[in-house]
């Protein structure tokens, strides 16, 4: 299951990393069968819905924490500040961890609403390969 990590280099710029979940052999619903797997459990603070009108244009910004984002309607383009942009769709997921230096900015795509649901994390996940 991949996900797209928005992470904060050395020199202070934002920059892009692909990579995926690491999934275990899944017993969070037992009695379920077995044969689906999961992430280890991550801890958050809280859970945020957020609607982007058509035409929207965010300004340059850091994470405020570290954040796991998934797209619930429309496309977004994101920008690290290497000017490196991944176009996300519906059920794509984001980890944004550049809470220092020039950030990251976001776009709608196609003249069209976006919207997301974000997850604030009590901590960086160490459960994702992008953080080795």
């Amino acid at each position: 299951m991949k996900i797209i990590c928005i992470d904060q280099d050395e020199t202070g710029g934002s920059r892009f990393l692909d990579h995926a979940w690491v999934l275990e052999e899944g017993s969070f619903t037992p009695p379920s069968p077995s044969g689906y797997r999961i992430s280890p459990p991550l801890d958050a603070e809280r859970i945020l819905m957020m609607h982007h009108p058509a035409g929207y244009v965010d300004a340059w910004h850091t994470a405020p924490a570290v954040v796991l984002g998934t797209v619930l309607r429309g496309t977004v383009r994101i920008e690290t500040s290497n000017l490196d942009t991944r176009i996300l769709q519906v059920g794509d997921q984001f980890l944004a961890r550049d809470l220092q230096g020039k950030g990251h900015r976001m776009f709608e795509v196609n003249e069209g609403p976006y919207d997301l649901a974000l997850v604030v994390l009590t901590q960086a996940p160490v459960a994702v390969d992008c953080f080795q």
